[in-house]
């Protein structure tokens, strides 16, 4: 009788608790000082915070506690120029959003326009047109004068948010490791064009296309890019000529004339 009584007091505290829970729960949905006031967004500098907000579905007026952080942090992350994103209550009634942007370091034509490509070949943003130095745009991105074009690269695919995608593979990891290291070096914004059309050859014009600069192959790009720096320091006057990283070498005169990618209309 003694352990049915026990059992008894416990069930009831349990259930008590269950009830006290809910009923604080119930308050907390239903009392209008947790409506969301305020919606804060921190580490911006490429998006617009009221960009940010939408796509993050949350509202001002809704309560703080009806909000999923966690499908407002997917739909964030879907979004370009974003690396990652936290999202935390403040309560009673606001919401900080802290993101962290990707920085696009190249660009690379596609059938709708340019599509600009972070180091890791992720595609953060598209742009109908790239504008000229100054030039403000609604349709172009801020980034897009100051990085370098890829040329000759292969049916690429591509979807803001996700990584760029190619026909050919090889050519498309010889691409990664390039930007990768070309980034790490500091250089590559002042890199003009890529030209990935022969991943054994692959070759990059500097500054005002003046200097072309034979990579050869992707690998020990570290070093030849601290080889790069090396032959750089070493130059004087106008950058005009022609470095070969394979062989270390500089010679001077006209560089060899970049490949240009020309429109072509698809037949029928």
């Amino acid at each position: 009788m003694k352990k049915f009584k026990r059992k008894q007091k416990k069930q009831l505290a349990f259930l008590t608790f269950i009830v006290l829970v809910a009923s604080i729960v119930a308050i907390m949905l239903l009392t209008p000082g947790f409506n969301i006031k305020e919606i804060k967004v921190s580490g911006n500098s490429v998006l617009k915070a009221e960009e940010i907000i939408r796509a993050s579905g949350i509202t001002k007026g809704i309560n703080i506690f009806g909000v999923s952080l966690g499908e407002a942090k997917d739909n964030i992350l879907n979004m370009g120029y974003v690396e990652s994103v936290k999202i935390k209550r403040r309560l009673p009634s606001k919401i900080e959003i802290n993101i962290v942007e990707e920085v696009g370091v190249a660009y690379i034509k596609a059938e709708e326009g340019y599509v600009i490509i972070t180091a890791d070949g992720r595609c953060i943003d598209l742009s109908d047109g790239i504008k000229a130095e100054g030039e403000e745009s609604e349709n172009s991105v801020s980034q897009a004068p100051e990085l370098p074009l890829v040329i000759g690269m292969k049916e690429i695919k591509y979807k803001v948010g996700s990584t760029l995608k190619a026909a050919d593979e090889y050519q498309l990891e010889a691409l990664i490791n390039c930007l990768k290291a070309f980034s790490k070096s500091g250089y590559v914004f002042d890199m003009r064009e890529i030209d990935m059309t022969n991943i054994s050859n692959i070759k990059f014009y500097y500054r005002n296309k003046n200097l072309s600069v034979a990579v050869g192959e992707a690998e020990k790009l570290d070093y030849k890019m601290d080889c790069f720096g090396s032959i750089l320091s070493q130059l004087e006057g106008e950058l005009k000529g022609h470095i070969d990283l394979v062989h270390l070498t500089y010679r001077e005169g006209d560089p060899p004339k970049p490949q240009v990618e020309e429109d072509t209309e698809e037949e029928e």
